[in-house]
């Protein structure tokens, strides 16, 4: 049979060490190392506002898909030949419409076939040409909008500038693309 008077008194006891525990660590600036080490803000740090980090991503975002109004996947050409298709045409015309046709750079995403990613090159610039866009810039590569997890938006868009890999205004829209 148990004794209640010693379980309770074992119960109490254990209460008060697991409060202990829980509050030490928490309720105070120093830990054993004279850190706190369960701070997210160091002290005296003044934290951001909220909703910092989610702009700056959205931000990020916004700046790639402008960039991948400029990009032809395989998809934009019909098959596997340097004919575009409709869609990609349409693109093509509306960002001549918009005046970003001559001043951004043309990337065509690259396939395992250097032949056809050359033709489908000059398929681009002649059509580009003939709509009157001066020495079309045109190159093979990846886009860097497809899929860009949070994390590296964030690091993309608060790195310009700054020599890293993401793009910026004194950065080549390639961003280590061939021509």
């Amino acid at each position: 049979m148990i004794n209640t008077g010693i379980f309770l008194k074992h119960l109490m006891g254990l209460l008060i060490f697991i409060s202990m525990l829980a509050f030490s660590g928490c309720s105070h600036h120093r830990g054993g190392t004279g850190v706190d080490s369960l701070a997210d803000v160091p002290k005296g740090a003044v934290p951001e506002p909220a909703g910092v980090k989610l702009c700056q991503w959205q931000t990020a975002q916004v700046l790639q898909a402008a960039q991948d109004q400029t990009v032809l996947y395989k998809a934009d050409f019909l098959g596997e030949s340097a004919k575009l298709a409709p869609s990609a045409t349409e693109k093509i015309l509306r960002s001549l419409q918009n005046g970003t046709a001559g001043v951004q750079i043309w990337v065509v995403e690259a396939t395992k076939n250097a032949t056809q990613d050359s033709r489908r090159v000059d398929s681009v610039t002649q059509q580009l040409t003939s709509w009157g866009v001066p020495s079309p810039r045109v190159g093979i590569g990846m886009p860097t909008a497809l899929g860009m997890p949070g994390v590296f938006a964030e690091s993309n868009f608060l790195n310009q500038g700054r020599g890293s890999r993401g793009n910026s205004s004194s950065r080549s829209q390639f961003n280590g693309f061939t021509n």
